[in-house]
C-alpha cells in the first residue's frame, strides 16, 4: 500500500475511534484531533526513513511495474540465398518443317492424315507424272538406238574404219540422251513427295486432285527427336546465365514441373525486343513433346552461400531507410539495415546485421526503440 493511502487509512481509523468514544465537548474533540495529527506526522516521518533505507538496499523497490509487449522472434540466420526470375518459354523443334512440292502437277494421292506418325522415306503424296513417264519411255527408246550406233562406231573406229567425227558424234548423242534421261528420272522421283525424317504429321493443307506448284506446302511434319524450350531474356540479364545452369520448368496447362538445364545462350540481342535467346533441354516425355506448348522457366540470377536472410514481412521503413527491431535483453532496439535481393518472401541483409541476432517478428508494429518486450515463441 502506498504511504498516502496508509495515512488516509490511519486518519479515518482515528476519527472512527474518536467518534466511538463517550460524548465530549468541542474542546475535547479539538484536542483529540491534534493528537491524531501528531501521530500521523510521526508515522509519515518513520515511513519516509524506512522507504529511503529499503531503496538504498533494493533499487527496484517502489518502482512502478512496466507492462511488457508480447512478441515473437526469428533469428537473423546465415544461409544460402538465391534470387530467381521467371520467364515464359515455348516448346520448339529443330525438325519442324513444311514438306513442299518440288514440281507442278495434279495430286493423284495424299497418303497422310493429321496426327499420323510416319517414318523417314515414306511417300506422303504423289503428283501426276504420266507425261513425264511417257517422255522417259521415249528417251529410253532413243537411248537404245543411240547406244547401238555408238557401239558400232566404236568397233569400227578401233579397226581404223570410219572417221573420228562419226565416232565422236555417236558418242555425244548417246551421252546427251543419258543425261536427259537422268534429269527426267530425277524429276520423276520428285513426283513422290517423301518424308525427310520420321515424325508426326501436324497439318495437311492439300487434297487429292489439287493442283500444286513448286514450294507449295503438302504437310507440316514435326519430329520429337530434337525438341527443346526456347525463351527470350531481357538484355539486363546479359552475363547472368551460362550453358549448363540448372533451371526449373513449369508447364501450367499440364500442371507439371521438372528440373532441367540451359543448353544454349544466344550471343545476339534482338534490336526490337532488346532480348537474347536461351534454349533449355526438354525431357523425352510424350506429354511434353508438343510444339508451342507454353512453359514457365525459373532461372537463378543471383546466389550467395553465406547470406544473412530475414523474412521480408518484418522490414519497416522510415525517413532514414529500412529498419528492424532486435531484442537486447528485455528491450527492443531499432537497427537500420541495407537490403539486397528479395525472393520468396525473404530478403538478404547486406549491412546492419552480423548474423545470429534475434529479430522481432510478430508484434514489430507495436514496439518502439526501448520498449520492454516478452518473447512468446
Amino acid at each position: 500500500m502506498k504511504p498516502q493511502n496508509i495515512i488516509t487509512f490511519l486518519l479515518i481509523a482515528l476519527i472512527a475511534v474518536s467518534c466511538g468514544q463517550s460524548p465530549e465537548g468541542v474542546e475535547g474533540k479539538k484536542a483529540r484531533l491534534a493528537e491524531a495529527k501528531a501521530e500521523i506526522k510521526a508515522l509519515e516521518t518513520e515511513m519516509e526513513t524506512l522507504t529511503a533505507e529499503i531503496s538504498a538496499e533494493d533499487p527496484d523497490f517502489n518502482k512502478p511495474t512496466e507492462t511488457a509487449t508480447l512478441i515473437t522472434t526469428v533469428p537473423a540466420a546465415k544461409t544460402n540465398f538465391e534470387h530467381k526470375i521467371q520467364i515464359r518459354g515455348n516448346v520448339d523443334s529443330r525438325t519442324n518443317v513444311n514438306v513442299s512440292a518440288e514440281m507442278s502437277g495434279i495430286l493423284t494421292a495424299v497418303n497422310v492424315t493429321e496426327g499420323q506418325y510416319i517414318k523417314e522415306g515414306d511417300v506422303m503424296a504423289i503428283i501426276d507424272s504420266d507425261n513425264l513417264q511417257k517422255s522417259i519411255a521415249e528417251l529410253e527408246t532413243q537411248l537404245d538406238f543411240a547406244t547401238t550406233i555408238f557401239e558400232k562406231r566404236d568397233r569400227l573406229w578401233k579397226k581404223n574404219i570410219g572417221t573420228e567425227i562419226d565416232f565422236l558424234q555417236a558418242k555425244n548423242n548417246k551421252e546427251a540422251l543419258e543425261n536427259q534421261l537422268a534429269t527426267l528420272n530425277t524429276q520423276l522421283d520428285k513426283a513422290e513427295i517423301k518424308a525427310p525424317f520420321s515424325g508426326t504429321v501436324e497439318q495437311v493443307p492439300v487434297k487429292r486432285g489439287q493442283l500444286v506448284q513448286p514450294g507449295a506446302p503438302i504437310a507440316l511434319l514435326v519430329s520429337s527427336a530434337d525438341m527443346y524450350i526456347s525463351a527470350e531474356v531481357s538484355e539486363s540479364f546479359v552475363g547472368k546465365f551460362k550453358r549448363g545452369d540448372n533451371v526449373t520448368v513449369e508447364i501450367p496447362s499440364l500442371d507439371k514441373s521438372f528440373e532441367s538445364s540451359i543448353i544454349s545462350v544466344g550471343r545476339v540481342i534482338n534490336p526490337a525486343s532488346r532480348t537474347f535467346t536461351i534454349e533449355v533441354r526438354l525431357p523425352r516425355v510424350d506429354d511434353y513433346l508438343k510444339t508451342n506448348l507454353v512453359t514457365r522457366i525459373s532461372l537463378t540470377d543471383y546466389e550467395s552461400e553465406d547470406a544473412i536472410v530475414i523474412p521480408s514481412r518484418i522490414i519497416q521503413e522510415d525517413l532514414k531507410g529500412n529498419f528492424v527491431y532486435l531484442v537486447n535483453g528485455k528491450k527492443a532496439s531499432k537497427v537500420h539495415v541495407k537490403l539486397g535481393y528479395s525472393y520468396d518472401n525473404h530478403t538478404e541483409v547486406v549491412q546492419g546485421l552480423a548474423g545470429g541476432e534475434t529479430v522481432v517478428d510478430k508484434g514489430n508494429r507495436t514496439v518502439a526503440d526501448g520498449t520492454t518486450v516478452s518473447i512468446q515463441n
